[in-house]
């Protein structure tokens, strides 16, 4: 029996998850967790990084005796910075910080987004690192002046625990800094941007040992795909080339598997991004809004002194199956809302519809919203790529969601196959035991999991709203009454 060790950390928790492999199938057992989410000093908002670390190395004190191997992956773009005696600078800003508003605009007097888009493969957002840095180089300039490595959240959490530095391939290619053909850092971006080299530690390939733990030396560091959706992608029991999956957690995030970034204009003006998988190819997906509605609702109502358990949800969704109320739920205004109660009837009253008034009302809303964002970015891939397929694959915490899956079924058309929930993590352990020699490609790693977990199917059923909700969604899309 082989125990391996990931960490996970998402946008609003992190946990410490012990995999267990005995050859053919893989279990996991939950170590530790601990919640997680920025913290605002004054207009900013930034990552605990003393608190994160503490609770790695609390995890790792509960860990299994035999543990041999552990990863960390997080989400994409944020990092910290190390000055010359390998300290940090800086707490690690939060991508939901609102200080890269103006970077966008700024660096179009140098560069075209959609050529900005073309170069990276990168969806020109202002959360991604290259306009972070841009808004520290505005406000912040003695930290870049003072800086002498550059790392990726996952791969400073690393450094912490071993002391070795190196920013791994997945989430580097979130950055919108590398070169997607050569899979390094594009200098001669970062010099035509900066004015400057900037030290970004070398990007390294998953599967591979990076070194001891220095408080744990049995313990080995491994370089896991550091992105938590590159995790999430080579854990889902896929059986077919260039397959439609969903990583459903904080966020949503819809692709396909593809051998090159594609970066034409079409991709570029629906919002579409290029990031990269464990085996050096590429996601081309898109960024869509997840479960963060649902948390920041949840959070709203037990200060309300309301609770639900998911049966609760379910049933109140069930029950207001008449109430259409429809948001484009990746409209900025639900990004980080002071309210997003008031936010989402804002929203209603600026489209000119109900808004909703019960908890019950609002779940319905939310969740068919998502189901239809999804399905429409779905519809937009197999058009892009010229490759429609029956199934669409849903691994994270959002595959439990059985209302949301079916609902995506039923718009979509297509078989939705969910599973496994912990989709980060067990991806995580499969690039450990690739590293030790357990196991040897994605195929067998997928077919561990297939062996390992079921899977629940949805089936398209008839759906009498289904013409109804979809043109009322599109006609959101296309309307530019709300800004």
């Amino acid at each position: 029996m082989r125990t391996i060790l990931a960490f996970d950390l998402g946008a609003s928790s992190g946990r410490l998850v012990a995999n267990h492999f005995n050859g053919q199938t893989i279990t996991s057992e939950e170590i530790h967790r601990f919640s997680n989410k920025p913290v605002q000093v004054g207009t900013h908002y930034y990552w605990d990084d003393r608190y994160i670390i503490g609770q790695l190395k609390h995890g790792l004190e509960k860990a299994h005796p035999n543990a041999c191997t552990v990863g960390i992956d997080t989400w994409g773009v944020d990092f910290g910075l190390l000055g010359k005696h390998n300290q940090l600078l800086a707490r690690p800003f939060s991508y939901r910080d609102p200080h890269t508003e103006e970077m966008v605009k700024k660096l179009q007097q140098k560069l075209t987004p959609f050529a900005l888009f073309q170069r990276t493969g990168n969806e020109v957002a202002s959360i991604n690192t290259l306009f972070q840095l841009m808004a520290i180089q505005e406000n912040n300039p003695q930290l870049l002046q003072e800086v002498t490595d550059i790392l990726l959240l996952p791969n400073l959490f690393s450094y912490q625990l071993t002391g070795i530095k190196s920013n791994e391939f997945t989430i580097a290619s979130t950055t919108q800094l590398m070169n997607p053909a050569m899979k390094a850092w594009d200098r001669a971006l970062i010099q035509d941007v900066f004015g400057r080299d900037l030290p970004l530690c070398d990007i390294v390939q998953p599967h591979q040992i990076i070194g001891p733990l220095l408080q744990f030396p049995s313990i080995q560091m491994v370089a896991v795909p550091g992105h938590d959706t590159a995790c999430a992608l080579s854990a889902l029991p896929i059986e077919e080339d260039e397959a439609l999956f969903m990583s459903l957690g904080t966020w949503g995030l819809v692709g396909q598997e593809v051998q090159d970034p594609i970066i034409s204009i079409e991709a570029y003006n629906q919002g579409f991004t290029n990031e990269g998988t464990s085996e050096g190819t590429y996601r081309f997906q898109k960024n869509a809004m997840g479960f963060w509605l649902f948390h920041r609702l949840r959070e709203e109502w037990q200060q309300q002194q309301i609770s639900l358990s998911y049966e609760d949800e379910k049933q109140l969704f069930h029950e207001n199956e008449n109430f259409t109320t429809l948001i484009d739920p990746n409209d900025e205004s639900f990004f980080n809302p002071l309210n997003m109660q008031q936010a989402i009837q804002r929203y209603c009253r600026m489209t000119n519809q109900q808004s909703p008034e019960t908890v019950g009302q609002y779940i319905r809303c939310i969740t068919a919203s998502l189901a239809l964002s999804y399905a429409t970015i779905a519809e937009q891939i197999e058009q892009m790529t010229a490759n429609e397929k029956d199934t669409i694959y849903i691994g994270g915490g959002g595959a439990e969601n059985e209302q949301l899956c079916q609902m995506l079924a039923n718009i979509s058309g297509k078989q939705i196959s969910a599973g496994p929930t912990e989709a980060s993590s067990l991806g995580n352990g499969l690039s450990q035991l690739r590293a030790v020699g357990e196991i040897y490609s994605l195929k067998e790693g997928r077919q561990v999991i297939k062996a390992s977990y079921p899977v629940k199917r949805y089936e398209p059923q008839i759906f009498v709203q289904r013409e109804l909700l979809m043109e009322k969604f599109r006609h959101l899309l296309c309307s530019n009454k709300y800004s």
